[in-house]
């Protein structure tokens, strides 16, 4: 008898042609945005204030984004983030300079946007793939998100590197913006659905968390997550340009760490097991604050990167690996699928609120990128991850299985 695969259903594709344009237009700018910000403002801690204000004011994104995802439709949620991604890149383009003097409302437009993209995202991503064969959706998935995210960077640094000043950053700010435009116009070709249960049930979570205390421990961690991810998330891109004073150099580099990323989550996918999820986790935030300490002899080009190589491999097997066991310890839940929308608002709100702890600490001593209390910050918030995962893991017993449930 010959099985025949499901094929791609027309609102999968269109789902992952919108998701991957959106990654595309995202890391063609955003990624040098903080570069844009910190040559504007000629500030590290001024930058590390508008990153803290980011992290803090996305949940409220999410809070509200997961509601209207809930209550209506998680395309309204979407829609409204690329609106609100779209008036972020008007401002910087009218205001230029002048984002300096209202960083606040800027940092609140972008948190926001984000917030609502991810709420809505996440949710249609899962709906469109549901009836398909999952495995080879994630697949054709990773390729295409693996390929913006790749193309995106060096599309931006390559705008920018041949222009002089600040120019080049306003021709990728515009890319960004027509690829947004396209994305809503995509998402006007797929159909509405509104949720069964349309009530919000974020006031449950207490709930859940005493019917599943490891669920709850896992909540906490996210938390202590953010601590390590507040810094990689930005900081690696100031540090390249730091290094090599030159936006195209930076996007190279970039690239290359993520396909560095790519090959260690493909070799974990095809040879990590569930078991062993807790020391997998452990060594990866052992490993990144190890290799920081290579910064404390400077800032030095084979120094940066060795520590940002080291960050690209290990960072993506910990996050997979994370994200796996919590969504196996989500579907424990009594409402299951129920509550999918608010497991991702919770765990995405615990995890940027634990992304600005570490900027806000680091603030009284960023006199420059060079402060030698960067590489400590690091450290030590890859050995505080790495204790908060022994802590959440110590009485937990796991299956023995021979499973490859890594992605």
């Amino acid at each position: 008898m010959i099985i025949q695969k499901e094929h791609m259903t027309r609102e999968a594709n269109l789902t992952l042609a919108m998701h991957g344009l959106f990654i595309f237009g995202s890391s063609a700018s955003l990624t040098f945005f903080n570069i844009y910000f910190l040559r504007l403002s000629e500030s590290f801690a001024l930058n590390l204030i508008y990153n803290a204000l980011f992290y803090v004011l996305t949940p409220l994104g999410f809070w509200i984004g997961g509601w209207f995802a809930k209550r209506y439709d998680r395309l309204h949620t979407l829609r409204i983030s690329l609106v609100l991604h779209m008036v972020f890149f008007v401002l910087i383009l009218m205001l230029g300079d002048g984002i300096i003097d209202v960083y606040g409302a800027i940092a609140l437009c972008q948190g926001l946007a984000v917030g609502f993209y991810w709420a809505g995202i996440l949710v249609l991503l899962y709906d469109v793939s549901a009836k398909l064969n999952r495995v080879r959706y994630i697949g054709i998935s990773t390729v295409t998100l693996t390929g913006a995210g790749l193309i995106g960077p060096l599309s931006g640094g390559w705008l920018i590197g041949r222009s002089e000043n600040l120019t080049g950053y306003l021709y990728a700010f515009c890319l960004t913006l027509a690829v947004f435009v396209a994305v809503f116009a995509i998402s006007l070709l797929i159909r509405k659905k509104p949720s069964r249960r349309r009530r919000y049930l974020l006031g449950l979570t207490g709930v859940m968390a005493r019917r599943n205390p490891q669920w709850m421990k896992f909540l906490g961690l996210w938390f202590c997550t953010g601590f390590l991810e507040g810094l990689t998330l930005f900081i690696p891109a100031l540090v390249l340009y730091e290094v090599f004073e030159r936006e195209n150099v930076v996007s190279i580099v970039l690239a290359a760490t993520s396909l560095v990323s790519v090959a260690s989550s493909f070799y974990m996918s095809r040879r990590g097991t569930m078991e062993r999820a807790p020391v997998y986790m452990r060594v990866c935030s052992l490993g990144i604050a190890l290799s920081a300490i290579l910064l404390s002899g400077g800032m030095g080009t084979v120094q940066v990167l060795v520590f940002l190589a080291v960050v690209a491999c290990l960072n993506p097997v910990y996050h997979n690996t994370f994200m796996s066991r919590f969504f196996a310890e989500t579907d424990k839940l009594p409402l299951k699928g129920a509550f999918r929308i608010e497991s991702v608002v919770l765990y995405e709100s615990l995890l940027n609120f634990g992304r600005a702890v570490p900027l806000v600490v680091l603030l009284p001593f960023a006199d420059s990128l060079r402060t030698e209390a960067l590489w400590i910050a690091f450290v030590c918030a890859g050995t505080l991850q790495g204790v908060a995962v022994w802590l959440t893991f110590r009485k937990t017993k796991f299956p023995r299985t021979r499973e490859r449930e890594l992605t």
